[in-house]
């Protein structure tokens, strides 16, 4: 292994300090960006394999440990050692001329390490191969995958058959696995491409690159597994994702200056030999220890509290539905692996604070780290935060925190908002280290502990960056998803790949519903079933797989994660309540208020209260703003409400409080709630009456369960995708044909059955006129549903069996399928508006000008400067987002306190258009490019 030349690098002695040959370059640099000297390549691939080995220990449960281990053919002592190994090696890549040069090329660089570089590229070993570029993620990842397989080869790695797939050759799995760092693939080789790399790739370079490649990766791997046993048999991709996810957070914690700090001697990186890479990986690991500790990506365990002191902390009494599954579930065996529990219950706070008692039986079982909560939607954060917060220092053991994860875009930050659970605390300068590093892109999952929007979570089984630290974010947690429903095609067929794939990783999942029944209920089953099976190592597909059985309402149906067994149970459901259901002659108008007035007016002499569920934010307000003026005008008793998502967040919070307060139950005075879907599905409000449009069923079901009556408005010319059209009318048959007395506990799992239980969710229309008549709506409803489903095909990574041994599927996207639009095909794009007044340039948040827009500088850790920005954000639809984005609203030079080159770098503020208001009371206007918007007592309205 000794040089061929009789001195070492840069002219000097063979021999370094230590009297050992020096065998490797430490002038090939590896990390330099704030740093006083650039850092040896060697130096920060030990780094990632010493964060690895401790996030190795103290992050992966032991049934996952023998998982992996047992798939390599290694003993776990072994494979603990092979795996801190491979992740030393993701950056084998920076050993080539491409990347080499590219530092050459900067021209800051250069002027900061003057001659530096200029000796190394001089040097005339380093004379094959110069030129090309890389921009930090490539093409040194992909150089990583394409050197590694002849470089493992070397080194003893089983060279399989010669005439064989090349996907089948162990080098080659783990050159692709590693090549991923960066969060996507690169295609696999070809059999001609192994033999010959730089022929068909010049970027990796010949001669003492290779020779420097090679050395690397020899002395790493004895310093790191002492050449222990190579492995003997390939990860699977379910496994794949999980290493690959680790090696990644363990290179993002490596690469951070004050890790590289805390380890490097500059002393020892000038012969980087046996002794001294012996001392630094005794540092590294000592450096990695508290480090990941620090981010609070240690594990969490979960603990055994009383079932009688847990059902009461989580408030299910006995009597209640939620109380009594409660009680059986905890009084149920514990279960030997993981599993999927499907839960049919009424909607609401109990049934969340159901899914965290059984997330807890669950995790229990399988040595689970945690619980991700998977949300409806952003109006429920904070209280299924508090949920969680409430229950995790009794529900768990250890330390962590547990982050709040918005649905800004896509591949959101979190809001920077972490909440505390005192059980669980870190030390406070811990606690400071580890929310600034999860609240940066993508890591927010990491903690122990995670409340979302189902956006967050979906994007694991989306052919997106960084999709492993997803997988495996979730791999070792319980993930309880709220209100799953039969309806959007795509979004059910991504939910079914994604419990597929937790299934594949021995996750287990809890699903809360209401209105899942029959097929769609049956798919989710299927689906864990084949994930299970990938487990268990059966990738073939199963014939003749029996259907699940109804799902029991109330009641459950468990998968077994070890065999597929289902296993049902039913509780005795409460007393079934009987729902008038009537249909006024009254039609809405799209963006007219008249016929939701005309529907309460026409009951205004009756006792009782109405809720009002309108169509859209724009007919919620002229509803309002009708009603309150005819209720004025005619002194008629009893107040009218309005609740939607289109105020500041932190006055939409205010006004959820006091409708819940005033609506808990139905009251007998008159009043109205004026309000929109999300909130009329899912807030536990009490009326008399209930009035809304014809929706898809389970949107009607959950607005139906408020009240005592249901008056259905039709609507004629419809609203929504052709698909919800053609399901409302779909729903609306059904209904007619139902009949006007409708029992929710009995008569739902039938009619959704009779609406979605078909080849295709929309069902031929029965009445021949009918058909006539809405052709063209059926038609384009049934490309509508088909172009939705193909998304789903396309943007979804195939399930774990499908993936034969090539990584490349799991994130590659088809041609034009960006980020940003699956985003907005899958209605994840996210816009906001942000009012401000204006001092002078300097922008405030209230008219008064007491209170400051929050700066937000070049630097990371301004958790409290975006959470203020958060709070005073309001959603608005995506398409109201001015052509110039931000710069058209913030302008150079509008703002002190407002900076474009600062918000454009953040994900979530590339999406919050200030919008400068004038006036004074509802008379205050301002401009979102074109748009004239206004701020009223109605909330934000548009005024052209």
């Amino acid at each position: 292994m000794a040089i061929s030349t009789p001195t070492g690098p840069d002219g000097e002695s063979g021999l370094c300090r230590h009297d050992e040959t020096r065998l490797l370059d430490t002038r090939l640099w590896g990390k330099q960006q704030g740093l006083t000297l650039p850092y040896p390549v060697v130096c920060h691939l030990a780094d990632t394999g010493a964060h690895f080995a401790e996030l190795w220990e103290s992050a992966v449960g032991p049934r996952m440990r023998a998982r992996i281990a047992q798939a390599l053919g290694l003993s776990e002592a072994d494979a603990a050692r092979e795996l801190a190994f491979w992740a030393a090696l993701h950056d084998v890549g920076k050993i080539s001329p491409s990347y080499q040069y590219s530092v050459f090329n900067d021209v800051s660089v250069r002027k900061k390490y003057p001659g530096r570089f200029e000796r190394l590229l001089g040097d005339g070993r380093y004379r094959h191969g110069r030129g090309g570029t890389d921009n930090g993620v490539g093409p040194h990842s992909q150089i990583t995958h394409w050197t590694l397989p002849g470089i493992l080869e070397q080194m003893g790695y089983p060279l399989g058959s010669p005439h064989g797939p090349v996907g089948d050759l162990i080098g080659h799995a783990i050159g692709q696995l590693l090549g991923g760092h960066h969060g996507v693939f690169h295609p696999r080789m070809e059999r001609s491409q192994l033999k010959h790399p730089a022929t068909f790739l010049p970027q990796v370079g010949k001669g003492a690159w290779s020779e420097q490649r090679l050395r690397h990766a020899r002395v790493l791997r004895t310093l790191i597994t002492n050449d222990g046993p190579v492995p003997t048999g390939i990860l699977p991709a379910e496994l794949s994702a999980v290493v690959l996810g680790m090696v990644m957070v363990a290179d993002w914690i490596a690469s951070e200056k004050q890790s590289i700090e805390a380890v490097r001697r500059l002393e020892d990186e000038e012969c980087c030999c046996r002794v001294a890479l012996a001392q630094h990986w005794k540092r590294a690991r000592e450096v990695a220890r508290g480090g990941v500790g620090q981010r609070a990506l240690g594990r969490c365990g979960f603990a055994s509290p009383a079932a009688e002191e847990l059902l009461r902390a989580a408030g299910l009494p006995d009597g209640s539905v939620h109380g009594r599954l409660a009680r059986r579930l905890l009084a149920a065996a514990e279960p030997a692996q993981a599993g999927m529990l499907l839960v049919s219950a009424p909607a609401g706070a109990d049934r969340r604070r159901l899914g965290l008692v059984a997330a807890s039986k669950l995790g229990r079982a399988t040595g689970a780290r945690g619980i991700a909560l998977a949300l409806p939607g952003e109006l429920y954060l904070e209280e299924g935060s508090e949920d969680l917060a409430s229950l995790a220092g009794m529900l768990l053991d250890g330390s962590g925190m547990l982050a709040r994860l918005h649905p800004m875009t896509l591949d959101g930050d979190p809001e920077s908002a972490f909440e505390e659970v005192p059980e669980l605390s870190l030390d406070p300068r811990d606690q400071a280290t580890a929310q600034q590093w999860l609240s940066q892109r993508r890591r927010g999952l990491l903690a122990p502990l995670g409340v979302g929007v189902l956006d967050q979570f979906l994007p694991a089984v989306l052919p997106v960056p960084d999709n492993a630290v997803r997988l495996f974010a979730l791999s070792e947690k319980v993930l309880v998803v709220d209100d799953v429903r039969p309806q959007e095609p795509w979004l059910h067929q991504l939910l079914c790949l994604l419990v597929e794939w937790l299934a594949a990783l021995g996750t287990s999942v809890v699903l809360l519903t209401d209105t899942l029944a029959g097929a769609s209920a049956d798919r989710l089953v299927q689906a864990y079933r084949r994930g299970a099976r990938a487990a268990r190592g059966l990738r073939g597909r199963e014939e003749g797989t029996p259907p699940s059985g109804d799902l029991p309402r109330p009641g459950w149906l468990y998968v077994d994660g070890l065999d597929g067994s289902v296993t049902p149970y039913a509780a005795d459901p409460p007393e079934d309540s009987a729902l008038r259901v009537n249909w006024p002659e009254a039609r809405p108008r799209p963006g007219g208020a008249g016929p939701y007035v005309d529907a309460v007016m026409d009951r205004a002499e009756a006792v009782g209260s109405t809720l009002v569920c309108c169509g859209s934010v724009e007919e919620a307000q002229q509803t309002f703003t009708a009603l309150a003026h005819h209720r004025r005008r005619h002194a008629i008793p009893g107040e009218v409400r309005l609740l939607h998502q289109r105020f500041p967040r932190y006055r939409v919070r205010e006004l959820v409080a006091e409708c819940t307060a005033a609506h808990k139950d139905p009251a007998q005075d008159g009043s109205v709630l004026v309000t929109t879907a999300p909130f009329a599905e899912h807030l536990p409000f009490r009326f008399d009456r209930v009035v809304t449009p014809m929706a898809p069923l389970p949107s009607l079901l959950a607005r139906a369960s408020r009240g005592r009556n249901l008056m259905l408005l039709e609507d004629g010319e419809g609203a929504g995708s052709p698909m919800d059209q053609a399901l409302s009318r779909r729903t609306n048959q059904v209904l007619r044909a139902h009949g006007p007395r409708l029992r929710l506990h009995h008569d739902a799992a039938r009619l959704i059955r009779e609406v979605y239980d078909s080849d295709s969710y929309l069902a031929a229309l029965d009445d021949v006129t009918a058909v006539r008549q809405q052709r063209s709506l059926v038609a384009a409803a049934d490309g509508h549903e088909a172009r939705l489903r193909h998304h789903a095909r396309l943007s979804g990574i195939p399930s774990p069996v499908n993936v034969h041994d090539d990584l490349y599927e799991l994130t590659r996207a088809e041609r034009g399928l960006t980020e940003q639009r699956l985003a907005a095909m899958m209605g994840f794009e996210q816009a906001y508006v942000l009012f401000v007044y204006l001092r002078g340039k300097t922008a405030f948040l209230d008219p008064e000008g007491k209170e400051e827009v929050p700066a937000i500088g070049p630097k990371r850790g301004h958790g409290p400067a975006m959470a203020a920005l958060a709070r005073h954000a309001i959603e608005v639809p995506p398409q109201w987002a001015p052509e110039g984005g931000i710069s058209s609203q913030i302008g150079r030079g509008r703002f002190d306190n407002i900076k474009y080159p600062h918000w454009v770098k953040r994900t979530w503020l590339n999406r919050v258009y200030p919008v400068v208001l004038s006036g004074t009371g509802d008379s205050r206007t301002g401009l979102l490019g074109s748009m004239r918007l206004g701020l009223t007592r109605a909330g934000l309205v548009r005024l052209d």
